[in-house]
């Protein structure tokens, strides 16, 4: 809620901790209000699909602006509440995950039940329900939403009681609970201000758990510059919350889902959209961290063999993650072993081109400071170098038809190839540490 020139303002200056703390909630709705500015430019979809108007739009607006503040202070109330206790702060969390599994699983159950064959429909039905709407905040926030589009004043008024009421609580308990709050906005705030900066130096920091599971210690193996791999290994084991990391696990949850909902429309959507987050994920390997520390320069090596050698782990979290995720996904679709043989193979071959895409940018375009330029550059990239896949994939159509698995598997060969041609022009990112410039 506060930033650093706010901690070092206003918290020496004579004015009493709870107005300093409003300021800091009407800054943070403001900062709601901006990041939900975007839902304005929605208009012309949410009008041709659902036939509604412009100040229906606005009220969805506001509300996800409402909801989006109301997380925020709620985050604070916890932070306050548990702060000084471990054993507070677990009951927090768990307390947290197993109301949402509840409300989640409550919904799915219900759109279970409906026996129709419309999912994404049963689904849409079941989180419409009264029961659900009764749900803090996001549920108060939909029934308001409800009553405006159906003329139901009673849900209007109903879940604007309910979340004022909420907003208050949630402010009487921060004056309550902790009138200063001093210290403990000051060491978040010092938390933010360094992540910051070391993001406007080009620098990348990693969040580091406060309770490190070691369990084995050593590399294991390794030579040269064949040691990156191992250390990558003993990393990523230590990061493993089962058999991925959780920020994996959260992307595979949410492709599961989707294909979940979506099982009647087919393999296609699914595998859209877990590509498209795999352009995310795949910049989030650590060869990305090791190329801007100084080791993997000195090592006396061919460029070339330094750079297998450090995206070698990320590789094989790549084929682990196709392998697994695209198990699962086939028996919620029920897919042909051969279909999903092809969808593995596919998306290995995207993770092999957007990393060879990501060394490319990173090669001839990391002189840029803008980092919106240099998203869009690779994304630019990307589609450039995918694109012999993509005709390939539309000539093949024309002739096998339903053989989805043949066009997929022969797609993921040429994919393979341009990010082999991408790892090739890059080749000598490791040659010289002037090139990366960070």
């Amino acid at each position: 809620m506060f930033s650093m020139s706010d901690v070092n303002l206003l918290f020496s200056s004579p004015v009493k901790p709870i107005p300093i703390l409003i300021y800091g909630l009407i800054q943070q709705m403001g900062t709601s209000l901006l990041l939900g500015f975007f839902i304005l430019f929605q208009y012309t979809t949410i009008r041709n699909f659902y036939g509604v108007d412009f100040s229906f739009l606005i009220a969805v607006f506001l509300l996800y602006a409402l909801v989006s503040f109301s997380g925020q202070l709620t985050a604070m109330v916890i932070y306050i509440l548990t702060s000084s206790d471990e054993k507070k702060r677990n009951i927090a969390k768990y307390s947290f995950i197993g109301i949402v599994a509840l409300g989640a699983g409550a919904v799915f159950i219900n759109a279970l039940s409906m026996g129709q064959d419309d999912m994404l429909q049963n689904v849409v039905a079941s989180a419409s329900s009264f029961p659900v709407m009764l749900f803090p905040v996001i549920g108060w926030a939909k029934m308001i939403l409800t009553g405006i589009f159906a003329e139901n004043v009673l849900y209007i008024v109903l879940g604007a009681v309910l979340t004022l009421a909420y907003i208050v609580a949630m402010v009487v308990l921060v004056k309550v609970k902790q009138t200063d709050y001093y210290e403990d906005v000051l060491k978040a705030t010092e938390v933010s201000f360094s992540a910051i900066t070391a993001k406007k130096e080009g620098k990348l920091t990693e969040a580091v758990p406060q309770n490190v599971k070691v369990g084995k210690t050593g590399l294991g193996g390794g030579n040269g510059s064949d040691v990156f791999y191992y250390k990558h290994k003993v990393e990523s084991r230590r990061a493993k919350a089962f058999i991925f990391d959780v920020q994996t696990l959260v992307y595979m949850a949410v492709i599961c889902v989707f294909s979940f909902i979506f099982r009647n429309e087919g393999i296609l959507p699914v595998l859209i959209l877990s590509i498209y987050m795999q352009m995310f994920s795949v910049a989030l390997g650590r060869w990305v961290k090791e190329l801007i520390m100084p080791y993997v320069y000195l090592i006396p090596e061919k460029p070339m063999k330094k750079l297998f050698n450090c995206l070698k782990e990320s590789f094989v979290k790549i084929i682990s993650e196709a392998v697994v995720l695209f198990i699962i996904v086939g028996l919620i679709i029920k897919l042909e072993p051969l279909e999903i043989l092809g969808c593995i193979l596919l998306r290995i071959s995207c993770g092999i081109l957007f990393t060879g895409v990501n060394l490319f940018c990173d090669r001839f375009f990391g002189g840029i400071s803008v980092k919106t330029l240099t998203l869009i550059l690779y994304f630019l990239f990307a589609m450039i170098f995918a694109l012999p896949a993509i005709i390939t994939a539309v000539v093949l159509y024309q002739f096998t038809y339903t053989d989805f698995w043949i066009i997929y598997s022969v797609s993921a060969i040429v994919n393979t190839l341009s990010g082999v041609l991408t790892l090739f022009m890059s080749r000598n990112v490791l040659q010289y540490a002037e090139l990366n410039n960070r």
